[in-house]
């Protein structure tokens, strides 16, 4: 990305969004009756011995965001502070109440050849951390946190990433295959393969086989930072700051992968396996929603191809669009002619379909679905909070009452109706983006994040919105995540 192009847009920064209101129930979102939940289950499970599908999870993320409270213990032990802050007793409190409970417990004791009760009596807490977070022990400080341990059966700790393999199984097995994909940072590249074998040998049984297949996100979309006045920053070495552009990025990865149906899910959202039983529910029926709309879809845009379209039949796409889709394109054909009409039909369908989860809004941070308008149209959209004008009221209430979270529970369709792959570059909305601070040698900088793979990146997809139930979002922000009961085995 041209660096006088990105300096450009720290100053003029990206367009805010404009909320017309939240998708609900009937308004942008689907709620699946129960007979249909159990149709599209089966649909979906028919179609698995002809379609490819594949599992893309991002999964270059660092852990050190999810151990932020334990790095503060850690800073505080390593100083020479007499007294800790209310906030950072807490946080001890907090963590030696429950140090049996984490998954990681057992292999911590391994690093520190003895058991963290020892540790702790001999008040050595600058050992217990070091050896937790630093790169000499268990170094969850820097690494991906797909390499964490998420959950332990009977003193056998699995980290997210494997734990991800005994997902797929319920809903990515096709032709005896489970296809996976997990973007990763290169420099964890063997520790990643390391952790597949072992997964591979635990899963692989009753003639299914696991295609893993792993990419970097492209140094060429990384951006550069600057300084509160927009100058570039500079790094220790002289040359330019640059850092990665977030999940948006990606789309150059997932716009390489020629699946039928490709499922995207974080690698901190995955349950016990207890719990796998609804995951892999929603997982099937939102797959066959993805389906049973594809081939709709397909059969109007063939028929859109002959000469002339009935009369009824296009209304019947019209009524297809307006209740399916969600998309109102009355006012759009109003007064076009013949061939018009059919240009927009088209324009309309002949594009990527990705059939998206959301649960209940229950506070959790980050994106969720809305009605946005656009230059020419409003659409269904995932907005993430940073793309909101917080000082216009009108648009705050909004977004409060926002009835629906983006767990990212995406199910993709990637082809046309030819079978042929959509160039995904096609589809997006450059002029999304987030601008955000951070800090670099204690000096506030700006930094620049690309269109967000789920938001931006897939703006002009045609978006369905299902909701599902909470039991399938068990996310793993912080390490206290691990205590709730989606993580804990009994």
């Amino acid at each position: 990305m041209d660096v006088q192009k990105q300096i450009e847009r720290f100053e003029k920064g990206y367009p805010l969004r404009r909320l017309l209101r939240p998708a609900t129930i009937g308004d942008g979102i689907r709620k699946l009756r129960e007979d249909e939940f159990q149709a599209l289950q089966l649909k979906y499970e028919s179609l698995l011995s002809e379609a490819s599908v594949c599992k893309f999870v991002p999964a270059s993320g660092a852990a050190s965001r999810m151990f932020r409270d334990i790095n503060i213990l850690r800073e505080l032990f390593s100083s020479d502070k007499k007294v800790p802050t209310s906030e950072e007793e807490k946080i001890l409190e907090k963590f030696l109440l429950n140090l049996r409970k984490f998954p990681f417990t057992g292999l911590l004791e391994e690093r520190l050849g003895k058991s963290v009760k020892e540790v702790v009596s001999s008040g050595n807490f600058r050992l217990l951390f070091d050896t937790l977070l630093g790169s000499e022990g268990l170094g969850y400080g820097n690494i991906p946190k797909g390499l964490v341990p998420f959950h332990n059966y009977g003193g056998e700790p699995k980290t997210a990433f494997c734990e991800h393999f005994r997902e797929a199984l319920g809903y990515v097995s096709s032709r005896c295959k489970a296809s996976m994909h997990f973007t990763i940072p290169p420099a964890f590249a063997e520790q990643f393969v390391q952790e597949q074998h072992h997964a591979v040998s635990l899963f692989s049984y009753e003639g299914i086989s696991f295609d893993v297949t792993y990419s970097v996100q492209d140094p060429e979309t990384d951006t550069i930072a600057v300084t509160m006045k927009n100058t570039p920053v500079l790094d220790k070495d002289g040359s330019l700051l640059r850092r990665p552009a977030g999940h948006g990025a990606l789309l150059k990865n997932l716009n390489e992968l020629f699946y039928d149906c490709i499922f995207i899910k974080n690698i901190d959202n995955v349950a016990k396996k207890g719990l796998l039983k609804d995951t892999v529910k929603w997982k099937k029926a939102l797959g066959g929603l993805l389906f049973s709309v594809q081939k709709r879809v397909f059969h109007y845009i063939e028929a859109l191809f002959s000469d002339p379209v009935a009369e009824s039949l296009e209304r019947e796409i019209i009524s297809f669009c307006l209740e399916e889709l969600f998309m109102d394109l009355s006012q759009e054909l109003k007064g076009l002619s013949e061939v018009n009409r059919k240009k927009l039909l088209l324009g309309a369908l002949n594009r990527p379909i990705r059939v998206c989860g959301v649960v209940k809004n229950l506070g959790e941070p980050g994106g969720g679905p809305f009605w946005v308008e656009g230059e020419e149209k409003k659409s269904l959209q995932i907005v993430e909070s940073a793309e909101v004008k917080w000082d216009s009221s009108p648009q705050q209430l909004i977004w409060e009452s926002s009835t629906h979270f983006n767990p990212v529970d995406i199910v993709c369709g990637v082809k046309n109706f030819k079978g042929e792959k959509f160039n995904l570059s096609d589809f997006t909305d450059p002029e999304t983006g987030i601008i955000t601070e951070k800090t670099f040698d204690t000096e506030k900088i700006k930094v620049l994040e690309l269109p967000g793979l789920w938001n931006g990146s897939m703006s002009d997809w045609i978006t369905i919105f299902v909701e599902v139930p909470s039991t399938t979002f068990n996310p793993v922000k912080t390490v206290w995540d691990l205590l709730k009961e989606p993580h804990q085995v009994n």
